[in-house]
Formats: structure tokens, sequence, C-alpha cells
């Protein structure tokens, strides 16, 4: 439904939007309604349902066998090398595709730019993220196909910053540039928010919309016939990621997985997603699907539980957090395609974030900026892709921390950029 029919209804779901709407010029009018062209207002309209939602029931992982592949473990050598033989022999043939996650600013770092293209300066080919990651892609094979998912706030700046650095080396041909949906934003009663007085304030859909991004662009059904049989799906603010690292990439080859999880070894009191079952019902996951359709969802799912989900007695020892480092074959990614076009609703459920925010009031006509968290913002999130896959065709590849994961999340601190660089230099002096 789009905001002109939804705002005609009557009685009207939105009726302080719709008078507010009333008293506008008819250009005025039009532009607002052109904000929201295309938007998926389902969440607005299903916002109580949403927020009412039952939790979930989680639990730590039970032994995965030759499924999980410890890399730290000496004692695994031979497994290991058998899954970096059978991941170069893939590489090899074409059959492996990376997707990495871009479209995010670089806000928490103070700047306004794509978090990909912001200047880092790790030294020569080291400029930004973007640089590192397609460098390191590219000195592992010069022809595997690269997907970048960004946002309306990031495509045209990470375009440019491509173009202007010759695509850092890496063959344009090549890159697929997929643009991530976006969700209209909420106030605590349910309202849509506007972020200026002419245009509705939205929110990137979440990571877990790579999938529709590829889906609706074709490119599952081009890659497949390309003969891709794997996709690695990253985040970009990992300077240490080993992109289609030949050991996950091998591990799915040699077990025939459909979903490959890199991890690291958990730190207790580290507030990070760490890796375990999901027990979900349908209406959790699918909220909107008719029950008609058959989610064919296993008992208990593979998934990332977040920090915040843990019950206070959950035993970290043995646990391993998610880095954002996933392998999903596109024999599965093709199915769930099949399942979602049946569907003809989204396959994973919404999630909430409430946050402050600066948004319009047009009930009193002004700007007002918040000082605690006033508005929601819905998301879907990548692991919850993971819940249509059985246990037995999902697996872990386990790596030193140090190795792969120093993420660019905070300006000073924990995850910054120092921490960041002094891991960088570490590993490249190893």
């Amino acid at each position: 439904m789009d905001l002109a029919t939804l705002l005609e209804q009557d009685p009207c779901p939105q009726p302080r939007l719709a008078a507010y709407v009333q008293t506008l010029s008819t250009n005025a009018r039009v532009a607002l309604l052109h904000s929201a062209e295309g938007l998926d207002l389902t969440p607005a309209l299903r916002f109580s349902e949403i927020r009412e939602a039952v939790d979930t029931q989680v639990d730590g992982f039970s032994d995965l066998g030759d499924r999980s592949l410890n890399t730290i473990d000496d004692s695994q050598v031979e497994r290991v090398s058998k899954a970096q033989v059978c991941g170069r022999e893939l590489l090899n043939a074409g059959a492996v595709a990376c997707l990495i996650l871009a479209g995010g600013q670089a806000t928490r770092l103070g700047a306004t730019v794509p978090k990909g293209v912001y200047e880092i300066n790790f030294g020569p080919e080291g400029s930004c993220l973007l640089e590192i990651l397609l460098r390191r892609l590219r000195s592992l094979s010069s022809s595997i196909p690269l997907i970048l998912l960004v946002s309306s706030a990031t495509e045209a700046e990470t375009r440019g910053s491509l173009v202007r650095h010759e695509y850092f080396g890496y063959d344009p041909n090549l890159i697929h540039f997929c643009v991530q949906g976006a969700y209209p934003v909420v106030n605590e009663q349910g309202e849509l928010v506007l972020s200026e007085p002419l245009k509705l304030a939205t929110a990137p859909n979440g990571n877990a919309g790579f999938f529709d991004a590829l889906r609706h662009t074709g490119l599952i059904t081009k890659l497949k016939a390309q003969g891709v049989r794997y996709i690695h799906v990253t985040g970009v603010d990992n300077p240490l990621m080993p992109l289609c690292d030949p050991t996950l990439i091998g591990h799915a080859g040699v077990h025939d997985l459909d979903v490959v999880n890199m991890v690291v070894p958990a730190i207790s009191g580290k507030k990070e997603g760490i890796v375990g079952l999901r027990h979900v019902s349908r209406i959790w996951q699918a909220p909107l699907v008719s029950p008609e359709v058959d989610l064919e969802l296993p008992m208990a799912s593979p998934s990332v539980l977040e920090y915040s989900e843990l019950p206070p007695d959950f035993v970290m020892t043995g646990r391993y957090a998610n880095i954002i480092s996933h392998v999903f074959s596109l024999e599965y990614l093709a199915q769930l395609s099949v399942l979602a076009e049946r569907a003809q609703a989204p396959l994973v459920p919404y999630h909430l974030a409430h946050k402050k925010a600066t948004y319009y009031d047009y009930v009193k006509r002004m700007e007002v900026t918040s000082t605690e968290p006033c508005v929601y913002k819905f998301e879907s999130l990548i692991f919850d892709i993971f819940h249509f896959c059985p246990i037995e065709k999902f697996g872990l590849v386990i790596s030193a921390r140090e190795r792969v994961f120093a993420p660019i999340k905070n300006a000073t601190g924990e995850d910054s950029i120092e921490t960041a660089r002094m891991a960088y230099h570490n590993a490249l002096t190893k």
C-alpha cells in the first residue's frame, strides 16, 4: 500500500498525518508523497503486533561434529588443509562470489560519508576500508564477482570514489551494485515520522536486505547461471576480513553445507552476538506470510543470539562470537527466493530499535531533537536468513580473533580506528 492510498482510507490509520497533508499545497503534497514512493509501509501498519511479538527461546549449540572446523586447533591441521584445497578448487573454477555490506555511513566516526570510503590511512593501499578489501580480494583471484550492497545514502559517493580511484585495481565489469531497501520510521504511538516538512523519515531495512536486493535484481539467477555455487557475505567495517577465504569456502564444499559462519572464541562480558540455536515459530519468523504457505522451518534453527537475549546463567566458555562472515550456497538462496515468491511477503521478522532522533513535528510545525529515544526503526538481520537451514546443513569455521576481526565501529576507545590500525599492522607482520 502506498502513502496516498493509506491516507485516503476511512477511517485513516494515520489521522494526524492525514490532517497535516490536507493543509499542504498541491505541489507540497506531491513532494511528500513522492518521498514515500516505493517504500514498504507494512511495518508501520503492523507496529503494535511487531512490538508485542513474543521472544523466541534460545540455546547454545550441541556438538556439530565435522561440520565445525577449528583452525586454531593443531589437531585439525589435516582437515583445514583439505578444506583449503577444496576452496582453492572452487575459486579457480569461478564458483565463488563475494558480497560486501556497504550501506552504512561513518556517523559514529564523526562523518557523513559512507564508512567504506572514509579515510583511515592505514598506509600504502590502505586509504579506506574498501581499498583494503578490494585489493585483498583481487590478490586471491582476478575473476571473483563482487556485489556491493549500498543504501540510498551511500550509493552515489561509493560509486564516485571507486571511479576516482579506478576501482582500486578491481575489474569494474565484475562489480555489481545493489541498493538496500528501507522501512519507515514511527514514533511511540506508531505514527509515521517526517524527517523534514515534506519528507517521510526512513531507515535502511537491515543487513538481511541483501537477500531481497539479490532477488529483485536477478543476481541469484544470474550468478547461478555463471556457475557460482557459494557467496561470501561480510561487512565493510573489518579490515582484517579474509574475503572468500579458501578454508571457509572449502569447508562448505567438503561437507555440502548451505550456510557456514566464520566465528571467533567469545570473550566473557563483551557485548557481541553468540552463535547458537533459536526455536522459531512461523508467526515470529514471517508474521505476514499466509498460514497456507509451508515455510518448512526446522524445530531448532542455527542463529546468532544477541547479547541482550542471553539468559543470566548462559555460560560463555566454549562459545563463539559472530563477526558477520557468512557463506551461503546459491542453491539455498535460490530455494528461499522461490519460497518468497510463493509467500508474497517478507520471510524475515522485523526487529525494533528504539532511537533518539531529529524529526519534523507536523502537529507543532517545528523541528525537534530528542534527548531520549522516541522513535522506532525496523530492521531485519542477516542471521534471520539462517533460520530456514536445517542444522545438518549448517557449519562453523572457528578462527583466531586477532587474525580475522578488528572492526571499526567507534571514533575512540574499543573497536576504533586506532585499535583496528594496530591489529591490521600486527597481522601484516605475521
